[in-house]
């Protein structure tokens, strides 16, 4: 069906397709197999293909101590359907494998990304015997495993970072790359399965956490046969960050990029962590961001052009969602690039400056309106300094950004910032063009798991198995607790600076990447993240395509429906999503959107376009036009006794083909689409509402804790607790979500004046 309804000013095309559960194939349309490549090879036509970019195994130096079951072909072997393995449900052994876990539909290509520093140590010297191994964790594992929300939320305590400080460079490193890269080989199946040899560079130092997948594009002999880890060896003496990303983008520069037959790209993720440190701000006095700093000195230079470029031929794609959270947008953190309103930044924030106080922004209110059975899960975060946090003053490296109402705040005080998150970061990489010629910060979507587990994208909310096997496997741990310094938490009289610590509850089971690719071979899925054809999903396989061009066809909705993108077989002039409008400019800009439900998911609610540009002062700026396709039902909320969802006439196919009414050819400008599916459970929605039925009213008023003899003890995170020791009260949540995906931009690049 098709109808032209009029949108604010922009010419819409709407197309609500009901059909689409009879199957449109990604190749759809005939077209003769090729002899030599993939059965789904079709000359002029892409597939749909989903993968998980970051997982970490028990070569990782964290997860060895979750959950040492996994190592890089378990990984692998799960992600293709076969069964991955946990600890015993609330044991203390993250060795023993006791329970098991499949992932239900296999993934098409898998990236194990294991953290460089120290890659493959712990497995390969404290796994050798029971002797070693108990040795190792008594004396390590259980460190790192206490000081898991530290470490989780960017505080890299001084033991941890003396620890990989003086074994970062241990040859540990190249034997557990080479056994990575060749279980990689042999774990790789062209057209059924691509394994991307891969790691994480892992940056965590003063509470800023800029981490990147660095992921390669060929086969094992092309890949330089170290890892290149953030941990120096006087990291922990010596803390400073100044130059990581730069030691990063030089690294590879030289041991990859100048050398033939290796190609690589780099993949930053958790912005919403980085405590303004992903991507800073243009300084005052120089209209660019900081740069590198001079060696032996505090000095740091501004960002030069070439730097730019350096960094903009990296980072290809940013990592929009996973376990720790999204980084698209957060309620409170619009600073001033948003104009106008924004209604869907409420989606899985992990870092919130909603506080309950009056200085809160003025969103907060909007948002969290007091009523447990509405509110997003954000806004009962009770973890003061790791989820509830201030604004950053002063953004920058070295630990420079300070909590705003705390600006002499030392140490590791978190904080965060409007560009911890993407669309503004895009925005601002367009005001920073204006003075350098290149935007540094230009790149496209992708989104991953970051599991801890090796069981690579299991990403369901119904049935989360965690993410840190021993860690986040019991109760207590996923929704939070009652702790003491000193004392008995259940005895508030005798328990010292008792507070509820809810970390776990504000992870969720993480995301997925898409890509267009004409095959599904490693030069096929690593061109699309290259050249940007990918986009990412909060979990669901929803499928996302968007094109744009200055007088798209009426019909290209239904092109795209069809799998046919017309710019892609030359029918009409355009750009796919990661690329740029052709110049010079003709009129004003058309972006077509075309999504399909995730058919063993729910159905879609709408499609949103973000707009980023530069303003006629120069400064950046954001706007949400929101619905510009949509489902003609009603929207309703999850049933609160089992989480079942009213599919209604929701439909499983939107397209719109929008042009954008306030254009401007003199600026710079991104456009990206967002579509939410209708709303569905939250992982926590289904165990505290529909599994265990909590009754909050049962909370015991001396202690806010559930009777032992209630079976709900470890479920108080379920409840939003109020009062005092003698008058605490439990009401119960619910909380819903709108599980979505988001292209990646399509750009416009001015001529220069």
């Amino acid at each position: 069906m098709k109808a032209r309804p009029a949108a604010a000013g922009a010419a819409l095309l709407l197309a609500a397709c009901a059909d689409s559960k009879s199957g449109i194939a990604d190749v759809a349309g005939g077209g003769e197999a090729v002899p030599g490549r993939c059965a789904d090879f079709r000359e002029g036509r892409k597939n749909a293909y989903f993968g998980d970019l970051h997982t970490h195994t028990s070569y990782s130096l964290d997860a060895y101590f979750f959950n040492a079951a996994n190592d890089p072909r378990a990984a692998h072997r799960f992600a293709k359907g076969e069964v991955g393995g946990l600890p015993g449900l609330g044991s203390d052994d993250p060795y023993t494998q006791q329970r098991e876990v499949r992932i239900g539909r296999p993934l098409d290509f898998n990236a194990v990304t294991d953290h460089a520093e120290f890659l493959g140590g712990f497995v390969n010297t404290c796994g050798r015997t029971p002797q070693t191994q108990q040795f190792c964790d008594e004396r390590i594992g259980k460190g790192i495993r206490d000081d898991i929300v530290n470490i989780a939320a960017g505080n890299t305590s001084f033991q941890q970072q003396m620890i990989q400080a003086l074994i970062g460079m241990s040859p540990t490193n190249v034997s557990a790359w080479a056994a990575t890269r060749q279980i990689n080989e042999e774990e790789n199946e062209p057209c059924r399965y691509t394994t991307l040899h891969a790691y994480e560079f892992s940056s965590n130092e003063l509470g800023q956490m800029f981490h990147r997948n660095v992921i390669f594009r060929g086969d094992s002999a092309s890949v330089p046969a170290e890892v290149f880890g953030a941990a120096r060896p006087d990291t922990a003496a010596n803390p400073q960050n100044a130059n990581d990303d730069w030691d990063l983008f030089d690294y590879l520069d030289l041991a990859c990029k100048s050398r033939p037959g290796c190609d690589v790209l780099t993949i930053p993720h958790n912005g919403n962590l980085s405590d303004g440190r992903m991507w800073l701000p243009r300084e005052p006095d120089s209209g660019v961001p900081l740069g590198r700093k001079l060696d032996s000195t505090d000095v740091i230079l501004p960002m030069t052009a070439a730097d730019a470029e350096l960094r903009r031929s990296l980072d290809r794609a940013v990592e929009i969602a996973q376990h720790k959270g999204q980084s698209e947008c957060a309620i409170g953190l619009a600073g001033g690039y948003l104009d106008g309103e924004e209604s869907s930044c409420d989606f899985e924030i992990f870092k919130t400056v909603c506080r309950g106080q009056p200085d809160d922004p003025a969103d907060c209110a909007r948002f969290c309106k007091g009523d447990p059975l509405t509110d997003p899960n954000f806004c009962s975060h009770r973890s003061a300094g790791s989820n509830v946090v201030d604004t950053c003053a002063n953004p920058g490296p070295d630990a420079r950004s300070r909590p705003a109402h705390n600006p002499a705040a030392t140490g590791t005080e978190n904080c965060t910032h409007p560009l911890d998150y993407y669309r503004q970061a895009m925005a601002e990489g367009l005001a920073i063009k204006r003075t350098l010629g290149v935007n540094p910060y230009r790149a496209n979507v992708v989104a991953a798991s970051d599991t801890h587990n090796g069981i690579s994208g299991n990403v369901a909310e119904k049935g989360f198995v965690g993410h840190g096997g021993v860690l986040d496997d019991e109760p207590r741990e996923q929704f939070g607790f009652w702790a003491c310094d000193g004392g008995d938490p259940a005895d508030p009289a005798n328990c010292t600076n008792r507070r509820f610590l809810d970390f776990a509850r504000s992870l969720n089971p993480g995301g997925l990447a898409g890509v267009w690719a004409p095959e599904n071979t490693r030069d096929g899925i690593w061109d699309a993240l290259h050249r940007g054809e990918s986009w990412g999903t909060s979990g669901p396989r929803i499928k996302l395509r968007s094109v744009g061009g200055w007088s798209l066809p009426e019909t290209t909705c239904d092109r795209l429906a069809a799998g046919r993108n017309p710019v892609d077989t030359g029918e009409t002039a355009g750009t796919l999503m990661g690329g740029e409008l052709p110049l010079p400019a003709q009129g004003r800009p058309q972006v077509a959107v075309w999504a399909q439900q995730d058919p063993e998911n729910y159905p879609l609610q709408r499609i949103d376009i973000v707009k980023g540009w530069v303003d006629a002062g120069g400064q950046p700026r954001v706007k949400v036009f929101e619905g510009v396709a949509r489902t003609a039902d009603r929207v309703e909320r999850p049933s609160m006794d089992d989480c079942g969802v009213r599919v209604g006439s929701h439909p499983e196919q939107l397209c719109a083909i929008w042009t954008d009414p306030e254009f401007n050819p003199a600026q710079d400008t991104y456009y990206y689409a967002r579509v939410l599916e209708v709303p569905s459970c939250r992982w926590s929605a289904w165990v505290c509402n529909v599994d265990k039925k909590v009754d909050c009213g049962k909370l015991d008023p001396a202690n806010g804790m559930f009777p032992e003899a209630s079976g709900l003890r470890g479920y108080e995170g379920c409840c939003a607790i109020d009062g005092q020791p003698g008058s605490f009260r439990g009401r119960n949540t619910f909380h819903v979500i709108e599980e979505r995906a988001w292209t990646s931009p399509i750009w416009y690049e001015a001529p220069a004046p």
